[in-house]
């Protein structure tokens, strides 16, 4: 699109990815392409170096993958990125918490798990590059992003919350119930609710390893 405004005169967002796997790389680009009126891929790229020397280098926001076959390291691309003012989304199969913590720690906007549908990527980019969603959208239903920081107060009240973190960080209910002032009952409950909650939005956290994963997610472990 070179920036041209699409058919509701709006002019689309500047969006890189880098993956170095070219189905990956040609699924995300050609379904933003056909799904994604307002976000425009100036760059696709197999390699980092490919995509830093390019033309259209920064663009608005750059999408990477997590490992690609070179020696800068995804803490790296990242500062890079952010010092000529690039936000990033960084994606990998490997979303473990200690993953997610990682990319977000290195300053990523946020993270989208591979094993996500093109439809999360596409809304976690436009909630990143502030772009609102529209009604009648594709991806206007789809699960929440994954976004650094970005907790929702309305979601949870201030007692779930706390009991998350602790939870997540890895103290036990018991523990969670001695440091809250409070009884094991109400900490079973509350994670009930809060295991519930991400039901609802279609984000699994039945186990205690995914739940943390929602957590470091959604910026309760930063």
């Amino acid at each position: 699109m070179d920036g041209v405004a699409n058919a509701g005169g709006v002019r689309p967002r500047a969006v890189g990815i880098v993956d170095d796997h070219e189905m990956i790389l040609d699924g995300m680009s050609n379904w933003i392409g056909a799904h994604a009126p307002d976000l425009d891929v100036v760059i696709r790229s197999s390699s980092w170096v490919e995509m830093a020397r390019h033309p259209a280098f920064p663009p608005e926001l750059v999408i990477m993958d997590l490992q690609l076959k070179e020696p800068i390291s995804v803490e790296a691309r990242i500062r890079i990125c952010l010092s000529v003012g690039a936000r990033v989304v960084v994606m990998s199969a490997l979303d473990s918490p200690e993953t997610v913590e990682r990319v977000l720690a290195a300053g990523a906007a946020a993270f989208v798990s591979k094993s996500r549908p093109a439809s999360d990527l596409v809304r976690t980019a436009r909630s990143v590059l502030g772009v609102a969603p529209r009604p009648g959208d594709a991806w206007d239903d789809a699960p929440r992003p994954i976004v650094h920081g970005a907790t929702a107060s309305s979601r949870f009240t201030e007692e779930e919350e706390e009991t998350l973190r602790l939870y997540a960080s890895g103290h036990s209910p018991v523990e969670v119930a001695m440091i809250r002032g409070t009884n094991i009952q109400a900490v079973k409950n509350a994670l009930e609710r809060i295991r519930q909650q991400y039901a609802d939005e279609g984000r699994v956290a039945d186990k205690k390893q995914e739940l943390m994963l929602r957590a470091a997610e959604d910026g309760y472990l930063s």
